[in-house]
């Protein structure tokens, strides 16, 4: 049985992991850059599954705590199931208004620095610096792909599936607000280039309630573009 949970609550989980967040980019990434020479990604890559591995972790636990334990019983809990096809529907239109949301954000951008002097608004995290594969460094991406899912299936499974479902009502725009309070870390250019995504995915989950909707979403709107980054695809 889903016990219910109190704003407070939910939003002492998001910024417990947005200070745990902090805590790795000031220590960890530090650390590691000082110690080792490595492909700069690789420092990301490390990051995020310091990250992401525990933000799975939680969301499977406190399912079972609440009495799951089978896989099944897990993935109900957590409101992992086939969509259907009014819940495709809302996740390909949700998908679609990411891309020409984030395109507006861009388009406004390039005006604003055309036409106003202002800079171009950055796509790379102050943490992050993310150069072309070339070569043998394209097999970085066999490192990048499990944190990617953990990445994915980590913060859909916690931030919708358990907290999200929980909260009477469904507190979408509240889901919204500690969504971005967690992408803080990343700097405030890379904030105002995901507000469309931090917004539209609790909705979508709101209408369809059904986590595999935002893993769609989150995932075909995050993976894609970064391997063709990684590969020098676009730039």
């Amino acid at each position: 049985m889903k016990a219910n949970i109190s704003p407070v609550k939910a939003a002492l989980v998001f910024f417990v992991f947005t200070l745990y967040f902090y805590l790795l980019l000031f220590t960890l990434v530090p650390w590691l850059q000082s110690n080792y020479t490595l492909n700069p990604a690789l420092y990301w890559f490390i990051t995020g599954y310091f990250l992401f591995m525990p933000i799975f972790l939680v969301a499977v636990l406190m399912s079972a705590r609440e009495g799951g334990k089978s896989l099944r019983e897990i993935l109900d809990s957590l409101n992992v199931r086939l969509l259907s096809k009014k819940e495709w529907a809302w996740a390909i239109a949700g998908l679609l208004a990411c891309f020409v949301s984030t395109g507006l954000v861009f388009g406004a951008s390039y005006a604003l620095s055309a036409y106003c002097g202002f800079r171009p608004i950055s796509t790379t995290p102050w943490f992050m610096e993310i150069s072309p594969f070339h070569g043998k460094d394209a097999l970085l991406l066999l490192v990048w792909l499990p944190m990617f899912f953990f990445n994915i299936a980590g913060e859909e499974l916690l931030w919708r599936g358990y907290i999200q479902a929980r909260l009477p009502g469904g507190y979408w725009p509240l889901c919204s607000l500690l969504w971005l309070m967690f992408h803080l870390p990343f700097g405030f250019e890379l904030l105002i280039i995901l507000v469309p995504i931090i917004v539209i995915v609790p909705y979508v989950y709101y209408k369809t309630n059904n986590t595999l909707a935002g893993v769609f979403i989150h995932g075909l709107y995050n993976g894609p573009v970064f391997v063709a980054v990684a590969l020098g695809l676009i730039h």
